[in-house]
């Protein structure tokens, strides 16, 4: 009787170990499915990184072209920092992605975006797992 009850005992647990697993597996490939068809999807404003003093982080905006959408931040420069040493010290000389989330398959990426001389625009988008970055 008790070897019956350690079988029935055993084959719950598999089966409940079964059933979790592919319970993870398909909310795994949804989150997959839903940032790859997501175009409109950005990084959270918490993703810019700190701007030294004394030059102070400024507005932040969303924007969309046809690679997807991104946030963008506008840097007040203060002396004795120029876009290009701010640039420097926020080793964003040029874009770097973190590594990639593995619930969503896709890295953030941040750079300097083309502000045509007019200070330090520093943005943040989504790079899929398909993508050269």
């Amino acid at each position: 009787m008790t070897r019956r009850r350690n079988a029935q005992t055993r084959q719950r647990a598999v089966k409940l170990s079964v059933l979790t697993l592919a319970l993870v597996s398909i909310a795994w490939l949804g989150s997959v499915l839903w940032a790859a068809i997501d175009e409109g999807a950005v990084p959270p404003d918490a993703a810019f990184h700190a701007v030294p003093p004394p030059s102070q982080a400024g507005l932040i905006s969303t924007g969309c072209g046809s690679g997807g959408c991104w946030r963008e931040m506008v840097v007040d420069i203060k002396p004795p920092h120029t876009a290009q040493s701010l640039a420097a010290e926020m080793g964003l000389a040029s874009e770097r992605c973190e590594p990639m989330n593995l619930w969503t398959l896709r890295k953030t990426c941040t750079g300097i975006a083309d502000s045509g001389g007019r200070g330090l625009h520093i943005y943040l988008q989504y790079s899929l797992l398909l993508s050269k970055y």
